[in-house]
């Protein structure tokens, strides 16, 4: 199954973007520093146009660094919000077998679609911990997969 494309041409926009904005809220206090808070605004405005995402909060990129690095995180940015389909059990299989093979953004953005389109909100749960989800702890991936399609809402 296809997923979305990043544009690679935005990376170092997206990059520069949010490592100013993590910066400003690191040095700078953007809850009363008037200042701080309209370069703030700025900065997620032009993240927005970027990305082409109305919604993405800048907020989100605060101490990014404390769980990844910038690049991943400017890949994440420039990924569109999944939304809901009518995914076969065919595709949630073949999501499943590749996940574990894509870098970090990709697989975020897949398990937020398996999950969005699935209905199990522990669905990370299933990939990374299957004996939580009630299989062995050393569930293959078709395993998972298969008990992801019976669970499913």
């Amino acid at each position: 199954m296809e997923g979305p494309i990043i544009d690679g041409s935005k990376l170092p926009a997206a990059m520069e973007i949010i490592e100013k904005a993590a910066a400003l809220m690191e040095e700078r206090d953007c809850d009363n520093d008037n200042e701080a808070i309209q370069e703030l605004v700025g900065l997620q405005q032009s993240l927005r146009e970027l990305t082409g995402n109305k919604d993405i909060q800048i907020e989100d990129f605060r101490r990014y660094w404390g769980y990844t690095d910038l690049e991943t995180m400017a890949r994440k940015a420039l990924l569109p919000p999944p939304v809901k389909s009518d995914v076969t059990d065919g595709q949630i299989k073949e999501i499943v077998l590749s996940i574990l093979g894509l870098g970090e953004a990709e697989m975020d953005w897949w398990l937020q679609y398996l999950a969005l389109n699935t209905g199990l909100e522990n669905l990370t749960d299933y990939i990374f911990y299957p004996d939580l989800a009630g299989l062995s702890p050393q569930a293959t991936l078709e395993e998972i997969a298969e008990k992801i399609i019976a669970d499913r809402k």
